[in-house]
């Protein structure tokens, strides 16, 4: 029995740059498209589909659109869904997004209770613990079905740390937790995973610049867990541009060495542009007369105005960071079934 686990997919998301919102509905399609050639028999989401609730037409078209094709392939796949912080409307009783996928032929969904479903003649019992579920009480009472073969969790919660109030959720008998609200891959317990996101998502995504994006599948009988990534759009970081003492003429030359100093170049992705001591009237003299045309090669640019070198919060670091590598699928075992508790606590 194979389970593929996807989260945090952000559709919808816009970013600061013309193509970003195209560049997260590629990564889903592209996902989906490689899940049908594994041929899992369940896809997990576990929550954050969307950015955000008030989503536009296409997200949601592109979702049914590649779900309906998946499904085609492999008529028998079911996609469970639980719902995350971003997929669920502040008004109580709104009808978010996640009300028009869950009337899809082959996709369930939890927006705010715990749902349980059975699949597979009853063989696969799957239990979705949304966000709201995850934030409505103190003890989360959840627990494997005990007639199913194999038990699947699938909620939307962050791992609590330290002295934390958080609701505790029992591990013994789950044979697959899949998590959302990390948007790295992360296996935190023996069968307990983040898959991670598919694309740069975050407020500010050169944090995420190191971190492989993709999705998980695991094989229920043998515990082996299967990261499998997909390519996202690269982001680069430059040192601070030192204007001090220099005008924008001095500050073009340093930026342009900088430039032509990063692996691959700049074209087509994410850039980040500290400039260090420069006033505003001449910050905006090299937006006007350099920046522009750097800003028509990247996918997103966010110049970042630093303080002089006496302040005590400025960047450091020398050179330009290294683009995201590619990476080979990577493979762990585990033998016995997850043990113990884990506090969870509201995801993102």
């Amino acid at each position: 029995m194979r389970v593929a686990h996807l989260s945090d997919l952000h559709l919808g998301y816009a970013g600061a740059g013309p193509g970003r919102a195209a560049d997260v509905l590629r990564a889903f399609e592209n996902a989906l498209a490689r899940i049908a050639e594994l041929a899992p028999d369940l896809l997990v989401i576990a929550g954050d589909v969307f950015d955000h609730p008030e989503v536009t037409a296409s997200p949601i078209a592109t979702f049914s659109r590649s779900v309906r094709k998946l499904r085609d392939s492999l008529p028998g796949v079911v996609v469970a869904v639980s719902a995350g912080a971003r997929d669920t409307p502040l008004e109580a009783g709104a009808h978010g997004p996640l009300m028009v996928i869950g009337a899809l032929p082959g996709v369930e969904v939890a927006t705010t209770t715990v749902r349980r479903l059975r699949l597979h003649d009853g063989r696969l019992g799957v239990t979705l613990l949304p966000h709201p579920a995850v934030m409505a009480s103190r003890s989360v009472d959840i627990s494997p079905h005990p007639e199913a073969e194999w038990n699947v969790l699938v909620a939307h919660a962050a791992l609590a740390s330290g002295r934390s109030h958080a609701p505790a959720i029992a591990l013994a008998g789950w044979d697959y937790v899949a998590l959302g609200s990390n948007h790295a891959y992360a296996a935190v317990a023996e069968r307990v995973c983040y898959c991670g996101s598919l694309e740069r998502v975050g407020t500010d995504p050169w944090e995420e610049a190191a971190i492989d994006k993709g999705f998980v599948t695991v094989q229920l009988e043998s515990g082996e867990v299967t990261f499998w990534p997909v390519e996202a759009r690269a982001a680069v970081s430059l040192a601070p541009i030192e204007a001090t003492g220099g005008g924008t003429a001095t500050v073009a030359r340093r930026l342009g060495e900088a430039l032509a100093g990063v692996p691959g170049g700049i074209d087509g992705k994410l850039l980040r542009i500290p400039v260090r001591g420069l006033a505003a009237d001449d910050l905006a003299v090299l937006d006007r007369e350099v920046l522009a045309g750097v800003r028509r090669r990247v996918a997103e640019l966010r110049v970042e105005a630093l303080p002089g070198q006496g302040a005590s919060h400025g960047v450091g670091g020398k050179g330009a960071r290294r683009d995201v590598p590619g990476v080979r699928a990577r493979t762990a075992r585990g033998g016995v079934r997850g043990r113990g508790r884990v506090g969870v606590r509201a995801g993102r």
